[in-house]
């Protein structure tokens, strides 16, 4: 992936639009042409335009080496995909599911997977993903070897699965970290956003503490590492969410709404 493809990624991916994400860094009309391959950029304008957004340095470099977008025809679409949903858009999802039942677009595992990912995740239910793609997850995961990659997949596809399937595979997942945990940043991001995610989901499904606490029980036993302070900080929430213990729960709402991050939580704040 290049540097313009991943800027785009995670543009859409937070819902921007190029003139926000060039946050008055650079002109909206010289980010475009990063974002087109136009125009290269610096690696301190590039890091001054992540900043800008508070947006994980770290993890975007890794993008550059992690996907390549000539090995996924629908690498646009996919970004659409995100784009809607994480500004909760059903209505745009719909309509690329009417592309690909009316045969207007290619449908890839890959697609599918993140179209039906996305209504999981908005709905915070499986109730919408077929039996089909959730036999094609376990069969994936199970046949991986516990990696960099099966703990990002999991973390994604943990919401598609019946909870006590999910349980079992990220335990599976924690399990493995145990026995090996000379892992690199980049793993150790995705087995912490893994139990956050595990937990989102714990919280959305009203599950009782036991099965929370396979996930806050494991984010303790993490090294204490800036690259995932914030995971750490969410396992914390959660767990005073299901100890029922509202002054830590309020205290990192108001640090989270200090902090610009407020939106990643914001779902279980309306609930209550």
């Amino acid at each position: 992936m290049t540097v313009g493809e991943a800027l785009k990624q995670i543009r859409l991916q937070a819902g921007l639009t190029q003139t926000q994400m060039a946050a008055g860094v650079v002109s909206e009309s010289f980010y475009s042409k990063v974002e087109r391959g136009v125009h290269s950029i610096d690696v301190q304008t590039l890091i001054n335009i992540l900043s800008a957004h508070h947006m994980d340095v770290v993890h975007f470099f890794s993008l550059l080496n992690y996907q390549k977008s000539e090995t996924e025809p629908n690498f646009e679409l996919i970004n659409e995909i995100s784009f809607a949903q994480n500004k909760k858009d059903i209505k745009a999802l719909n309509e690329i599911k009417r592309k690909l039942e009316n045969g207007g677009v290619q449908p890839t595992f890959n697609l599918q997977f993140r179209l039906e990912n996305a209504y999981a995740w908005i709905y915070h239910s499986n109730e919408f993903v077929s039996p089909t793609m959730k036999k094609k997850i376990k069969s994936v995961i199970l046949n991986e070897n516990w990696n960099r990659l099966a703990y990002h997949y999991l973390s994604q596809a943990v919401v598609l699965l019946d909870i006590d399937e999910s349980y079992y595979l990220v335990k599976s997942a924690f399990e493995a970290y145990k026995k090996n945990r000379e892992h690199d940043t980049f793993t150790l991001q995705f087995v912490a956003l893994t139990a956050v995610n595990y937990l989102n989901c714990c919280y959305h499904q009203r599950l009782s503490k036991e099965y929370a606490l396979l996930a806050i029980d494991f984010l303790k036993i993490l090294p204490i590492d800036p690259v995932i302070g914030f995971y750490r900080i969410i396992g914390t929430y959660y767990e005073a969410i299901f100890n029922h213990e509202d002054k830590t729960r309020n205290m990192i709402i108001e640090i989270l709404k200090k902090s610009d991050y407020y939106t990643l939580i914001q779902d279980t704040v309306e609930q209550n």
